[in-house]
């Protein structure tokens, strides 16, 4: 089977942009290890962008947009584990967008995607225990309150919270995937 390397090449490279392979000198790719200070860079920023800009969103206040958001908590209740995730996705994507630039936007895919294998591996989408649905729906809700009352600060308050918390669960699990000093699994770092 004949085939061009460049479709091949481009897609390491975008790969390779998103923090999730190395690319080397001899022509090979590997798997970029999970890492505590991954999590820590790609949260950072987030908690940077993210409220702020629901923050604004919300004082928008714009009716469709709470609909929306209402719409995408209510499918956290979907019996398949995917849609439930991509939901999620939405729902971040819908909480800031009223108030994102096209470059804001850009850098978020960016960050979301840095992190969606980290966020997988800590919320395991395949069995969402009824208590986890519930803490999700809490969650989600308190910033669709915040949203509805067009109130900025208990916006940005309770998406810094929600960022915070998953950050803060990623890094503890994280920390003891990571190799310790001597070499052997466990708590390689202390969050």
């Amino acid at each position: 089977m004949n085939f061009s390397h460049i479709p091949v090449r481009e897609a390491l490279r975008r790969l390779e942009g998103q923090g999730l392979i190395e690319l080397n000198h001899a022509r090979s790719a590997v798997v970029v290890p999970l890492s505590v200070g991954d999590v820590e860079g790609i949260y950072g920023l987030r908690k940077m962008i993210e409220p702020e800009l629901a923050a604004r969103a919300a004082a928008l206040g714009s009716a469709e947009h709470s609909r929306t958001l209402a719409e995408l908590i209510d499918k956290f209740e979907d019996d398949d584990p995917e849609a439930v995730w991509q939901a999620h996705q939405q729902f971040h994507l819908a909480l800031v967008q009223p108030a994102a630039s096209a470059w804001d936007l850009r850098t978020l895919e960016q960050l979301w995607a840095a992190a969606e294998r980290y966020t997988r591996l800590v919320y395991d989408f395949a069995a969402i225990a009824t208590s986890e649905r519930s803490r999700r729906e809490r969650v989600h809700t308190t910033i669709l309150d915040a949203v509805r009352a067009h109130d900025a600060d208990a916006t940005r308050a309770a998406v810094a919270a929600h960022l915070a918390e998953n950050e803060s669960e990623m890094v503890e699990r994280i920390s003891r995937l990571e190799p310790a000093p001597n070499g052997k699994p466990g708590r390689g770092r202390t969050a």
